[in-house]
């Protein structure tokens, strides 16, 4: 017997959470530790160390995007659920998700552009 769609989008966001919290648990770790390291630097006069710190920061940035890209497909996963339930047939569905997968996985550059605040 096939599973609803439900079932499955949860599953799917499921095994997501994993990743998801290794990857904050990594953002925090790199953050923490790098600070530490700079505050260490600059009180026992060894100011260059600070590079240090500075770099395991700046590792906190590819986790965050990475964090950032996992919520996005969650998320999308969640308004596919959307076009599923209001689908009748399976026709439908299919239809229905090739517009939506056309329209979220679009290439960045096919994108529009919005503005912050322009109502665009």
């Amino acid at each position: 017997m096939p599973r609803a769609a439900e079932d499955v989008i949860n599953q799917a966001i499921k095994e997501n959470r994993v990743p998801e919290f290794i990857l904050y648990e990594m953002l925090i770790a790199f953050v923490f530790v790098g600070i530490g390291i700079i505050v260490w630097s600059f009180a026992s006069s060894h100011a260059w160390v600070a590079v240090a710190g500075a770099a395991l920061d700046g590792l906190a940035w590819p986790a965050y995007k990475e964090t950032k890209r996992v919520r996005q497909e969650n998320l999308m996963l969640r308004l596919l659920e959307i076009p599923l339930s209001k689908a009748r047939t399976a026709d439908e569905a299919a239809t229905m998700l090739t517009e939506r997968f056309a329209s979220l996985y679009k290439p960045e550059a096919e994108r529009a552009v919005r503005r912050r605040g322009s109502g665009q």
